[in-house]
């Protein structure tokens, strides 16, 4: 932590103190709750929150109050908590909050890749459900992940069945005196959950997270929570059809979420050390509202990738639905055949076959690389003469498509005449290609390939 931001931490915890000095009885309750009525017949009872209690601050900034934020206490100090619920039918986006809880079990696969096990079976304590996902967000005065980097803000949200809602929660720390409280709370709460939800989460946040928690005295026990990182998944669909893989940059092209007046997260540093150094609270208005939406997108993201690995029955109107770009089309029909949903992915497979423009043809080897690893032989061969087709039109043409094929008829087979004209042509495209080293390479080893075959074919 730089010198500056400590003086500005350390000052505001004076201020804190001062204010906590004269504030007067405070009551006593669970987490702060904007726009829920805790009022209406039949619900549960509040949930436990770890010993932690509410305190009514007068003194709080009045921007602290608009946004419904309260000062909460336990055996390691206090920290300010806002909390937000949503019920289920509340939209974000192309969903609604509450679809995850169908889709939540969908994600198993993904989640066994990325932590490297096995597919739990229903019933298991780590199977995926809704009610046992964090979605984790933090905003921190940094972008390492070393001891300097201090998480002031950490969003989260939980799914509560008994409630029919989705709890948003958002932790501050006014000074670092506050730090083990909120980490404190914020252990509590990830108490029962099994995996984490976050985008680049398991790179960053959770890696400062996890330096916070040891330099305020815990040491690592047990099995760390599971990750559900969302980049990666995002990356696989969209990196190059998309401007970036940027969280704002999906939700708004992928998952219909439309932000205004957002304050944008690079920002967010600055406007907690301006909070720091004057106490005014508006400045973090936009912070809040940022992690906020953040924490939201994050449970519409989970909702879509459950949605696209639930689509795999016939009858199941996802299963109709297909990315319109090329290229989106082949990632997501890879990406689903990679997770186990080999029925929709030949859907989406058979779709790009049937599509004819240039930028579908560039995904036609591929595509037949994919049915060659399955020895799927007759597809493979349907992408590779169409790619070959294409290519030959090319102005630098590639020779992949060509070479497959000479392969697959020398070797699969046994027809080297067949093997001989693909040989042949694919030398004759390479002297198209602009010289250089390692087309000089190529072309010598097509000479080579088409050398052998002549006295294949000659025996013959």
């Amino acid at each position: 932590m730089s010198g500056g931001l400590r003086e500005r931490l350390l000052r505001l915890k004076g201020q804190a103190k001062g204010e906590e000095a004269g504030s007067g009885e405070h009551g006593s309750g669970s987490a702060a709750t904007a726009g829920r009525d805790d009022s209406a017949a039949g619900k549960p009872e509040s949930r436990d929150y770890r010993d932690n209690t509410e305190r009514q601050e007068p003194d709080l900034h009045p921007a602290f109050g608009m946004l419904g934020v309260r000062q909460m206490e336990n055996e390691h100090g206090s920290f300010l908590l806002r909390r937000i619920d949503y019920p289920f039918d509340y939209r974000h986006g192309l969903y609604e909050l509450g679809e995850l809880v169908g889709y939540a079990p969908a994600l198993e696969p993904v989640a066994a890749r990325q932590n490297k096990t096995g597919r739990p079976q229903d019933g298991h304590p780590d199977a995926i459900r809704a009610e046992r996902l964090i979605f984790l967000d933090t905003e921190t005065t940094g972008l390492g992940v070393g001891a300097g980097n201090v998480p002031f803000m950490i969003g989260f949200a939980v799914v509560e069945p008994e409630w029919r809602r989705i709890s948003v929660e958002q932790t501050l720390i006014r000074h670092p005196g506050e730090e083990k409280a909120m980490l404190h709370y914020l252990l509590g709460r990830m108490a029962g959950r099994t995996h984490l939800v976050t985008y680049n989460g398991r790179t960053f946040d959770w890696p400062v997270l996890a330096n916070r928690f040891i330099l305020n005295g815990w040491r690592r026990s047990g099995v760390e929570p599971g990750h559900l990182d969302f980049l990666h998944p995002s990356r696989a669909l969209w990196r190059n059809t998309l401007a970036s893989c940027r969280l704002s940059r999906i939700e708004e092209d992928r998952l219909g979420v439309e932000r205004s007046e957002d304050v944008p997260g690079s920002l967010a540093p600055e406007l907690y050390v301006r909070f720091l150094s004057d106490g005014d609270a508006g400045h973090l208005d936009g912070v809040y509202r940022h992690n906020e939406r953040d924490v939201l997108t994050l449970v519409t993201l989970a909702t879509h990738f459950g949605a696209l690995l639930s689509g795999e029955e016939e009858d199941d109107p996802r299963a109709d639905e297909l990315p319109e770009g090329a290229e989106e089309l082949y990632r997501t029909a890879a990406w689903l055949d990679k997770h186990g949903m080999r029925r929709r992915a030949e859907r989406l497979f058979a779709a790009l076959a049937a599509r004819d423009d240039a930028a579908a043809a560039r995904w036609w080897l591929p595509a037949g690389l994919r049915y060659k690893r399955l020895g799927q032989w007759e597809q493979a061969v349907r992408f590779w003469e169409r790619s070959a087709e294409q290519a030959e039109l090319a102005a630098i043409p590639p020779v992949d498509a060509h070479v497959e094929l000479a392969m697959f008829y020398e070797h699969r087979e046994k027809n080297p005449a067949a093997a001989l004209r693909y040989a042949e042509a694919a030398l004759e495209l390479a002297l198209r290609r602009p010289a250089s080293a390692r087309e000089r390479e190529e072309r010598d080893a097509l000479r080579r390939r088409v050398e052998r075959l002549r006295r294949k074919a000659g025996r013959l």
